[in-house]
């Protein structure tokens, strides 16, 4: 069934000053929009004329009245076919996650109001080796949800994620970090969502705790790479649920979630979830 949006942005990650951003507003204004998402199977008959789902159509269609520089801005990277993130979030507080490209469907050379959209076909659910969802989309409650919760390329580290931890192990979904000399460690994920006065919540369930320095965060990033406003922190103190909550800054282009530990420190946790509400809860994009 498709899903409307409530913002959407658009983020060319090679040149992050080239975010563009649409608002649900159907007023003429420039930038008013329209954004959906739809998930469409494909089907086959077979014998009996039963009917097998074959692959799904993931797409995202926007539909609006654009400013001259965003037309011009759409245009480019259409005929670029330039890789983009798509990201926003929907009436009920879903986050949406995608890469890829984009097709102009409707364009006047004298009007700005023309539809775009991204289709890809996929069959749904994680990538055995890199944990990423096969469509390279997700769009549910939590915004790390383009990676499942799974050992990805990387031996012992959850998919989707970075690490400067000395020793790492992953095992029955459970993720342990140990740094057994002087100095630190930190696991990460950056996540592009470029909607100020926006508050994100960040939280791992603990399952185990040997660590006296160790700490979640939120980092905001601007479009330059460098960090902007203050770092959110939450000590892990102890197994259950830690989390952590920021409000975006004006210049924030993207977030840092990390797990830090100090030295002969270790964590072990489960399940993290990005999150526009402070009500815990881990999903994973399974369509």
């Amino acid at each position: 069934m498709p899903t409307q949006l409530s913002k959407l942005a658009l983020v060319n990650t090679s040149d992050l000053t080239e975010t563009l951003l649409f608002s649900v507003v159907q007023e003429g204004a420039a930038e008013a929009s329209r954004q959906v998402i739809s998930i469409e199977p494909n089907t086959q008959v077979i014998e009996n004329n039963r009917e097998i789902i074959t692959s799904k159509n993931y797409n995202i269609t926007v539909t609006g009245v654009y400013s001259q520089s965003a037309k011009a801005q759409l245009f480019d990277w259409a005929q670029a076919q330039t890789n983009l993130v798509f990201t926003g979030y929907g009436l009920d507080d879903s986050i949406l996650q995608m890469e890829g490209t984009l097709q102009i469907n409707k364009g006047f050379e004298d009007n700005m109001s023309f539809r775009f959209s991204s289709l890809r076909e996929a069959k749904g659910g994680y990538d055995s080796t890199t944990g990423k969802h096969t469509a390279e989309m997700s769009y549910c409650k939590n915004g790390l949800a383009l990676y499942g919760w799974q050992e990805g390329s990387t031996t012992d580290l959850a998919a989707g994620w970075t690490d400067t931890v000395e020793t790492l192990d992953f095992t029955s979904g459970v993720q342990t970090l140990t740094d057994a000399s002087v100095g630190s460690g930190t696991m990460y994920r950056d996540i592009h969502f470029p909607f100020p006065a926006k508050s994100l919540t960040f939280s791992i369930d603990v399952t185990e705790d040997s660590a006296s320095n160790a700490l979640i965060g939120i980092q905001c990033y601007d479009d330059t790479g460098s960090t902007t406003g203050v770092q959110a922190t939450t000590a892990i103190s102890g197994t259950g649920t830690t989390q952590v909550s920021k409000t975006l800054v004006a210049a924030c282009e993207y977030v840092r979630v990390s797990i830090e530990i100090g030295s002969t420190d270790t964590v072990k946790f489960q399940n993290p979830t990005l999150q526009l509400s402070t009500d815990y809860e881990f999903v994973e994009f399974n369509t």
